[in-house]
Parts: structure tokens; sequence; C-alpha cells
């Protein structure tokens, strides 16, 4: 014989579920909370201006971290750190930065250009050492 559920047993259950669902929430708000962010929300030292996809699990990082930016690429195998250097010297390498970071229209394609120049200074600076 199967047991017979009362009105009370159902009311429990469905009680004990939104108590556990209730909790998983507030678990999840704790934890966006607490976690070090890195949107770049104002007061936040650490942004990830740019994200450059070179292949299927290939990627560039364009970081600014407190005026200094960063360039980091992540690979399958991991994260590695290309190189870095402060606004004021991507400045003084290039004069006509400020027009580069203009977008060229409705496609908005300044961001990239931005990326490129960048991209192109690094590696400049690597066939230079």
């Amino acid at each position: 014989m199967a047991p017979e559920f009362g009105i009370g047993d159902w009311l429990w259950m469905i009680a004990s579920f939104m108590l556990v669902i209730c909790l998983m929430v507030a678990t999840l708000f704790m934890i966006k909370r607490m976690a070090p962010g890195i949107q770049g929300a104002s007061g936040k030292r650490l942004s990830i201006s740019e994200v450059q996809h070179i292949g299927a699990r290939q990627k560039l990082f364009l970081i600014q971290l407190n005026g200094d930016e960063i360039l980091v690429g992540q690979s399958a195998q991991g994260m590695t750190l290309l190189g870095t250097w402060s606004r004021q010297e991507v400045r003084l390498d290039q004069p006509d930065a400020d027009e580069s970071l203009e977008p060229d229209g409705p496609s908005g394609r300044g961001q990239s250009s931005s990326f490129q120049t960048f991209l192109n200074q690094l590696v400049n600076r690597q066939k230079d050492k």
C-alpha cells in the first residue's frame, strides 16, 4: 500500500523547497558582493578595456590597472603577460594616438584600431630588444 500524503505534508514540502531556494539566492548574492570585481566601475582600480579573440581558445586582453596598461594573452594552456606600459609612454610613442581612439563612423571601428595600435607597439618593442 502506498502511503497517503495529507495537505500538511504537501505544505511542509513546499515550505522546505522555498527555504532551499531562498538560501541559494542569498548565497549567490553574498558571493557576488564579496567577490573582487573587474567590471571597471567607479572606484575600481582594475578594468578590462578591450578583448580581441584570436582563435577558438585564444584571446588577448588589454587591462588597465592604476593608469598602466597590461597586455595578457590567454590560451588553452594558461595566461601569459605579453607587455606592460603606462599611458604616458603610449602617448609619447605615437603622437596621433588620440585620433585612433575616435570612432571611424557608424561601424565604431575606433576601438579595434586602438587595440591594433597597442599590439603594433608591443611587437615593435619586442623586435627592438
